[in-house]
């Protein structure tokens, strides 16, 4: 996927929190046949939830069985991926609560160093490039096996202000306009001094991966036609050849070097579990490696684990709804807990970066796919409805805006349903791309180039007849039908209203555009179920412009810096529409975290 996203070592996405399997992994991780012929989940080893190329994302063979396994594999398993977590009474849950009352425990070893960093993902290794280049004895404390597992090291590529790519292309786009678009974007309601310094940065970032560490890296293309011309990095040395982008320790792996060439130390296959504290000053932090119980003493503590996606039950708090997590499995709010078991404060801004297709379902056993008609067919404008058959938003915005709105408004719909009737999947069917067939309205489609524009479905009827056998699509003769199936009472009246709109070209509900107004009026009928799903949360700890991790009276704790998902500072809902900005975020605030605790210790 070439999205925004993650950063810490686990699954993928891009920006924080980032724990990704191998990609090397990728076509192992499909349910798999025993001796009996039965289906079986794939081994730890064998799981990876995504594969990621040029514009596409496959999430190959991972239910959400698969994915709460894995996040539940996660809470107590040392060698999954992932760094730092609070203690917790059971997997895949930690508290606040859990954290007060775990006790430190004896420590087998004790390490010192100058910054302890918990997660080697995108912002746990550029906290540690710039610890280092400060000349700070670093310590990286990362759940995995290695630098290359993270969302950071896996997605498509950061977002950049005044980069040297940039600057050769003519582009003129500064800090002022993009913090302003950024901020408005936002209402303000996050830190506008560490949004400012995350962007100075951004440019100088991307420089360095090719300047300093040898990283590939190119312009991306407006994707998402939000008008934000190539703002975006690509980590490829051929931007029109998805094969040659950087992925994993090709794209960490140099970073890793050049830090212990310069004093740092790696942890792996190692899991920060709690905050060392003294006198509310955070002093370290305690980690466990197999059975073995290791204190890292710190003057400074960096916690960037990347979220909490890979936490069901942590989404449902704050979402209200499951949510099918297509990146960072592994990121279930250890380091978020932990923090707050600290003291700190929690962020007032939750959300997600949406899927760009809208439709997931948990239990479609990994058929999601841009290809794959029965999931993609959401973002086609068609008629979305909630549980009681009731529309909750202008669906165009998914088109228009799929990233940064649709992810947004599917909350909004919870478990929802796209409506289409013969017709339309006929249409589908037949080979006519979705853009044509809604009206190509530029205008009010603007899906830059991902666009659907000459790109027709696959097995449309196929893949549509295969998803009502497996039970999370409906279909029936009648709308009346088509309401029992799906126990939504309001559909039947919902549905008249709505073709009547399309009748007289104008939605009077929603101010839907007109080339998305598509009658829903031959059988059989068709009730597509979705839920929300995401590469990456946001929401997490509070800090102020330094990084540092506040209290409930918004003071600093000393000594204590979060980054990358884990920081509910620099990214805010809904998620901003310039392609990459929750990486940048994460690379950014790791930089700023490592710049801030290495002035810190020196005042």
């Amino acid at each position: 996927m070439n999205s925004p996203l993650c950063e810490h070592a686990s699954p993928a996405t891009e920006q924080g929190g980032g724990a990704m399997m191998n990609p090397s992994k990728a076509e192992s991780s499909a349910p798999r046949a025993n001796d009996s012929g039965e289906r079986v989940a794939p081994s730890l080893e064998e799981r990876a939830p995504y594969t990621i190329e040029e514009g596409t994302m496959s999430t190959k063979g991972m239910s959400r069985r698969n994915f709460l396994a894995l996040g539940s594999l996660a809470a107590v398993a040392g060698g999954a991926a992932l760094a730092g977590c609070a203690p917790t009474k059971s997997e895949g849950k930690a508290s606040k609560d859990d954290a007060k009352v775990a006790e430190i425990k004896t420590a087998d070893e004790t390490m010192e160093c100058d910054i302890a960093i918990v997660g080697a993902g995108g912002a746990g290794m550029w906290a540690a490039v710039e610890a280092c280049r400060a000349g700070k004895k670093a310590i990286v404390i990362e759940k995995g096996q290695d630098v290359g597992v993270s969302n950071g090291s896996i997605a498509g590529g950061p977002f950049m202000v005044g980069s040297k790519l940039q600057q050769a292309a003519g582009i003129d786009f500064g800090v002022e306009e993009a913090f302003c678009h950024i901020m408005e974007y936002a209402h303000w309601a996050t830190n506008g001094g560490a949004i400012k310094k995350a962007v100075e940065l951004s440019g100088s970032t991307v420089d360095q991966f090719t300047d300093d560490f040898g990283v590939p890296t190119g312009l991306r293309p407006d994707n998402y036609g939000a008008g934000h011309k190539s703002v975006r990095c690509n980590f490829q040395a051929d931007p029109k050849d998805s094969k040659t982008q950087q992925k994993g320790v090709n794209r960490m792996g140099p970073l890793q070097q050049w830090c212990e060439a310069n004093g740092a130390q790696f942890l792996f296959s190692t899991t920060g579990k709690t905050l060392l504290m003294e006198e509310g000053t955070c002093v370290g932090v305690q980690c466990e490696q197999d059975k073995k119980v290791i204190n890292v003493k710190a003057p400074a503590v960096i916690v960037c684990t990347g979220g909490f996606l890979g936490n069901d039950e942590m989404m449902q708090k704050q979402f209200g709804t499951h949510v099918n997590p297509l990146g960072n499995v592994l990121s279930i709010g250890e380091g978020i807990d932990m923090v707050t078991a600290a003291g700190g404060q929690l962020s007032t801004q939750w959300g997600i970066a949406g899927n760009e297709f809208s439709g997931s379902n948990q239990n479609a056993d990994g058929v999601w796919g841009k290809n794959n008609a029965a999931f993609s067919i959401g973002i086609y404008g068609t008629m979305l409805v909630n549980n009681q058959g009731r529309r909750f938003a202008n669906e165009g915005r998914f088109a228009n805006l799929p990233l940064a709105l649709g992810g947004a408004i599917s909350l909004v719909g919870g478990q929802y349903y796209a409506i289409v009737d013969q017709a339309y999947v006929d249409g589908l069917n037949a080979g006519t791309d979705a853009w044509t067939l809604c009206g190509s309205d530029a205008e009010n489609w603007r899906t830059g180039s991902m666009t659907l524009k000459g790109k027709s479905l696959e097995k449309v009827q196929e893949n549509i007849d295969a998803a009502v056998a497996a039970g999370w699509a409906f279909k029936a003769d009648s709308i009346e039908e088509l309401a029992n199936a799906i126990d939504a009472p309001d559909l039947v009246e919902t549905v008249d209203e709505y073709n009547d709109y399309c009748a007289d070209g104008k939605d009077e509900q929603f101010y839907k555009p007109a080339c998305f107004l598509q009658s829903v009026a031959t059988a059989p009928f068709y009730a597509l179920q979705y839920e929300p799903s995401a590469w990456v949360t946001i929401g997490g700890i509070r800090t102020n412009d330094r990084m540092q991790a506040i209290d409930n009276k918004g003071k600093a704790i000393k000594g204590l810096y979060v980054a990358g998902a884990d920081n509910g500072t620099l990214m805010s809902a809904p998620y901003c529409d310039y392609e990459g900005f929750s990486l940048m975020c994460a690379y950014n605030g790791g930089r700023m975290a490592g710049m801030y605790a290495s002035e810190d210790i020196d005042a």
